[in-house]
């Protein structure tokens, strides 16, 4: 008789494994506010965000649009939550709609410290600026078809006429222009040629992977000390920028400890590293 309700108690607690092991669907990968978020959106938010299957999207890549995702849930799930104003559809909810309601969910992103910028601003007009080179090149299939562009162009052609009829470049038709490139920032081969050349000047065919490059520098600004206004400029807009992502992460941070995150990494197909492993 007592073993009997040995079998009984161990096939009963068995049972009690089983059915809270099994108590949340395969297909749940999350629950956010007591909301269950289902895998197979996510699946093809990462094919639609890569451009490649979910299968071939690597774990890093993956846990980094996890937190995207959840992200989006959880600051529309809070608004919800709050009684904030909501789209009639979810799928309206774009990013400057998730912007509006982190903006009414926590306020705006604080102001750039003008005593933060200022010490910036210092220290980077110390710093030189190296030479610019503003460059425009004809891309060709071949050492003689390069000869043959700078023959004509020595002789006088326009440049952007013989780009019009010989390059393969994806703006040829506008004149192959490529704007400005520090000294430095190319591959030492391409970066070494230009450098060497005076404004107005066409270098040699210069082979690529695949191309011939034919350059012209139209200027040469030399090594220097930096604009003051144009440092000003990108200080004040990176600091603002950086203001902005701390400020988000922890709204968001804040958001998710308030409502609850739960990650069900056995439902998972990838070990996940993102940020809400450390918040379960």
């Amino acid at each position: 008789m007592s073993d009997l309700r040995w079998f009984h108690s161990t096939l009963f607690g068995l049972f009690l494994t089983f059915t809270v092991s099994c108590g949340i669907d395969q297909s749940i990968l999350a629950s956010i506010g007591g909301k269950r978020v289902e895998i197979g959106p996510f699946q093809t938010y990462v094919g639609e965000v890569t451009g490649e299957t979910w299968q071939a999207v690597g774990a890093r890549v993956t846990s980094r649009l996890l937190d995207q995702y959840l992200d989006r849930l959880v600051v529309l799930e809070a608004a919800r939550k709050g009684d904030v104003n909501l789209p009639a559809a979810v799928t309206d909810v774009g990013p400057s709609e998730v912007q509006r309601l982190l903006d009414e969910l926590c306020g705006p992103a604080s102001e750039p410290s003008e005593t933060e910028i200022s010490t910036e601003v210092g220290r980077r007009v110390e710093e030189k600026r190296p030479a610019r080179a503003h460059v425009r090149q004809l891309l060709v299939d071949s050492n003689e078809h390069g000869l043959e562009a700078l023959e004509r162009l020595s002789a006088g052609e326009d440049f952007v006429e013989v780009s019009r009829q010989l390059s393969r470049a994806p703006n040829a038709s506008d004149g192959g222009e490529l704007g400005y490139f520090d000294h430095g920032s190319l591959p030492p081969e391409i970066d070494e040629v230009i450098f060497s050349l005076s404004p107005g000047e066409y270098s040699e065919p210069v082979q690529g992977p695949s191309v011939y490059h034919v350059f012209q520098v139209l200027e040469v600004v030399p090594e220097g000390p930096p604009d003051l206004a144009e440092v000003e400029t990108v200080v004040r807009t990176e600091i603002a920028q950086k203001l902005v992502r701390e400020h988000i992460q922890g709204c968001i941070g804040h958001l998710a400890s308030e409502i609850g995150v739960e990650i069900y990494d056995k439902h998972l197909w990838f070990p996940y590293t993102g940020r809400y492993s450390e918040e379960q």
